[in-house]
């Protein structure tokens, strides 16, 4: 199965083609600022591709905003986390590495699928990218920290 996973309920469609994916994971749903995702998820029902979806509905931690809600971040990865366990997928395809533009909220979403799945996560080999991944880190020489 070929898995797309992004964060925020539109990124299916800026960032990649949904078409092509058996399941669409979409991550966010209320902003985490006061604004309800009530329009996101009115959207989601009326998607092209709903029977593809599964919507986390997980509210935004606006850490990008305020680096203060570290905590708030973390536990969203905690609960995507856990959610990716039970993920079969043969493939998957998420945000890059730099979240397109430094998107904190893209950022820990390919972060935790790299770190998480054990299947090829944008074309990569997980096993061998912890490994690489590794070797940078204990000589302080990652670059997303």
């Amino acid at each position: 199965m070929k898995v797309l996973i992004v964060a925020h309920p539109d990124d299916e469609i800026i960032w990649f083609n949904p078409e092509p994916f058996d399941r669409i994971v979409i991550v966010f749903g209320d902003f985490g600022d006061g604004r309800s995702g009530d329009g996101r998820r009115k959207a989601l029902k009326g998607h092209p591709l709903r029977d593809k979806i599964t919507h986390l509905d997980l509210t935004e931690s606006n850490y990008w905003r305020d680096k203060s809600k570290k905590a708030e971040c973390g536990k969203n990865a905690d609960d995507l986390r856990a959610f990716l366990e039970t993920l079969e997928a043969d493939e998957v395809v998420t945000h890059d590495a730099n979240g397109e533009y430094g998107h904190a909220d893209h950022i820990m979403v390919h972060g935790v699928c790299m770190m998480t799945l054990n299947c090829p996560v944008n074309g990569k080999d997980p096993v061998l990218y912890r490994r690489i991944r590794k070797a940078y880190l204990d000589n302080g020489a990652w670059t997303w920290h």
